[in-house]
């Protein structure tokens, strides 16, 4: 194995969600399983150099969609960057296994894990701004989306469809489970299974299972294929009597999440970015030269999820905050976010502040077409750290300084609001 080019990375997985709740114990994922046969070499999970040479295995559950767990296999160390990502799973609810046999973006990813970027925390000695691993995201009916993940940071690196296979259930998991063939010959494992855990999600959330068991809830890929979708937008901050440098940090629809500090700013307004569900900027009041750090959420969010906000499916305060993208951007796509937009495509999110940097409107807006985006409202406003650098903001200060001007959608069954 050629060991010149090795980078310490490592590898988690992580479900989609169906709910948001402050009890994780009642939340529900999407079921995916990572298998991992004792017997079959071609049904386990592994990354590969594009030679066929083996670089490692993963195996075991899914970790919360965008934090992601650590499977077995995956903690850090140096080795060759993957080029080819060999995936098989079980999704329990669907009781179908799927494959995956991908060739992945190999320039992509040797920029994002070799390439260090400023980050917010640099000023205080923080880790670089580089990605160091790699998360696999399990959305509905084998839709799979690959993300590098830094500290604090996240980017989609690509997605897929996973193909429906058929498998040996004892081969690739009982036997996992126990070595004893006798029982699992005569046992139908797969079925106790299947019922152990639609039993244990009927006795976490009963209303969302009456609703999946008599079929009025359908999920599919649809959502998160929605919501990967990339637009041609940049941020403009207007305050009066204050400086804005164009930095920003802004956490996005498809579970992104990353700052855009001076060293990237020009590079940035060409990007297509997919919809932000929470922008931080800094703000300067030229009086006295004292930066601020002021956070929008873009619409109604449960307040004890404020600090990270994960998208959960059909989430109804998003899905009406989404259209204005949608509506405003008609052409744009999953398929097109690859292909760059003309400069006179892109149009601008415009965050309007009052002279004590209270947020005032927000908008979208593309040449004279002007979209309001009334779900926005200020989280937090606070004076930069002077101890902590140029980024970090004082705490203590009151959060929710202002409110929606739309009602909240939120179904309770899906989401708790205090």
């Amino acid at each position: 194995m050629d060991t010149s080019n090795e980078v310490e990375w490592g590898a988690s997985t992580s479900s989609g969600t169906f709910t948001n709740y402050k009890d994780i114990t009642n939340a529900i994922f999407v079921g995916s399983y990572i298998v991992r046969s004792p017997v079959d070499e071609k049904m386990r999970t592994s990354f590969f150099l594009a030679d066929g040479t083996w670089l490692r295995t993963l195996y075991g559950s899914s970790g919360s969609w965008g934090l992601g767990g650590t499977p077995l296999g995956g903690n850090p160390f140096r080795q060759p960057l993957p080029e080819i990502l060999h995936l098989n799973f079980f999704d329990r609810y669907d009781n179908q296994f799927y494959q995956l046999i991908q060739p992945l973006p190999k320039e992509k990813i040797h920029d994002l894990f070799t390439t260090v970027h400023k980050g917010i925390a640099d000023d205080d000695g923080g880790s670089a701004n580089v990605y160091d691993t790699f998360d696999i995201g399990f959305a509905p009916k084998g839709w799979i989306i690959l993300y590098a993940i830094g500290p604090g940071i996240r980017k989609e690196i690509g997605s897929w469809q996973a193909k429906k296979i058929d498998a040996d259930y004892i081969q690739t998991i009982g036997l996992n489970q126990t070595g004893n063939l006798k029982y699992l010959q005569t046992h139908d494992i797969r079925k106790e299974d299947i019922q152990f855990y639609l039993n244990d999600f009927e006795t976490r959330n009963p209303a969302i299972y009456k609703r999946w068991m008599d079929g009025t809830l359908k999920v599919n890929s649809d959502w998160y294929k929605m919501l990967q979708t990339k637009f041609p937008w940049n941020l403009e901050v207007n305050a009066p009597d204050a400086d804005w440098s164009g930095e920003y940090y802004a956490e996005y629809a498809n579970v992104e999440r990353y700052e855009v500090l001076d060293d990237q700013l020009a590079e940035d307004k060409t990007h297509l970015k997919a919809a932000p569900v929470k922008i931080g900027t800094w703000l300067t009041y030229k009086p006295t030269g004292v930066r601020y750090y002021v956070e929008i959420h873009m619409f109604p969010i449960p307040k004890w999820s404020a600090y990270k906000y994960f998208p959960y499916y059909q989430d109804p305060n998003l899905a009406l905050y989404f259209k204005n993208f949608q509506e405003l951007f008609p052409l744009c796509s999953l398929a097109r976010n690859e292909t760059p937009a003309h400069e006179a495509e892109f149009g601008k999110i415009v965050l309007d502040f009052d002279e004590d940097f209270k947020i005032k409107e927000a908008y979208l807006k593309r040449g004279k077409t002007i979209r309001p985006l009334d779900g926005a409202y200020e989280y937090y406003l606070a004076p930069q750290d002077l101890r902590r650098g140029k980024y970090i903001a004082e705490e203590g200060h009151p959060h929710f300084l202002t409110a929606p001007k739309i009602p909240d959608l939120t179904d309770p069954v899906f989401a708790d609001r205090d």
